[in-house]
């Protein structure tokens, strides 16, 4: 056989070869569409939908993970409100693994009827993105298999919050972050706040009302100050009210501070050091 033609048989074989070896790596990013760093998520995006869930009952949802780095990324259980946990298996997600998330949701009586909006967050050790937020939306409906009176929201206050954390992500050392957190008053009697505290290097630059009004929305706008800071951050802003259902809410503002800018010359321009929380 002349030598080209092996050559071009050779060279399909490879061809063939690569093509059947990439076919599970697309599959898997397929099915894993949504990623945070080097995590995805068996979701289309950021929003995460599921089945109507009845008030006054616990529901779980079974979430799967994938690790797409070269290293293990460590998951802890997460809480971003009373209504709305999460918890990993296995705790330790090796590299090029699956694992799920149970995310837990307590639908409580005192919630109303219709569209329902939480946050579902996930602390890992990922370099790339240590924070992972999704956002899960369903329907809450009528409980036929449990009877029982429920608080109307007509006789409590209650505040309910657009979102309960910000991912800045790498922001340049000496920068100014603002974000604003949105706000509405869904019970029929007043949100009274009664104390805020806000975390040192976070300037609360619009506050909310003392009193809220049913009905009344606003916004917490907050700015972030880096000057100095490297590294790991975690802001807070916790609000006590009298919410009989969340009387204590926290918002929070996490994200990396880079030492250096990007270089191209420099790949390893980070040079992260964890800094003063």
């Amino acid at each position: 056989m002349k030598r080209w033609i092996f050559n071009i048989i050779l060279g399909l074989l490879l061809a063939g070869n690569a093509a059947f070896s990439q076919q599970p790596e697309d599959a898997l990013h397929k099915k894993f569409n949504y990623r945070v760093g080097n995590l995805g998520f068996a979701a289309d995006s950021i929003d995460l939908i599921i089945p109507d869930v009845p008030q006054g009952v616990v529901t779980k949802y079974s979430l799967e993970v994938y690790n797409f780095g070269k290293k293990s990324i460590a998951l802890a259980d997460g809480r971003a409100s009373r209504f709305v946990s999460s918890s990993p298996n296995p705790a330790v997600l090796m590299p090029q693994t699956s694992g799920t998330i149970m995310v837990e949701l307590n639908i409580v009586k005192e919630l109303p009827f219709g569209p329902f909006r939480a946050e579902v967050s996930l602390d890992t050790d990922d370099a790339t993105s240590k924070y992972k937020f999704l956002n899960l939306l369903t329907n809450i409906v009528v409980n036929t298999e449990k009877s029982g009176e429920s608080i109307g929201l007509d006789t409590i206050p209650r505040l309910f919050f657009d979102s309960y954390n910000y991912d800045f992500g790498y922001l340049n050392r000496g920068k100014r972050l603002y974000h604003s957190f949105r706000y509405t008053n869904v019970g029929g009697m007043p949100v009274v706040i009664s104390y805020i505290d806000v975390s040192p290097d976070c300037r609360m630059v619009v506050a909310p009302n003392k009193i809220i009004q049913p009905g009344e929305s606003g916004m917490i706008r907050l700015k972030l100050i880096l000057r100095g800071r490297v590294g790991v951050q975690h802001r807070s802003v916790i609000l006590t009210t009298n919410d009989p259902v969340t009387p204590v809410i926290t918002l929070g503002l996490h994200g990396n501070v880079r030492k250096d800018s990007p270089s191209k010359s420099n790949p390893n321009f980070c040079n992260e050091s964890p800094g003063r929380f």
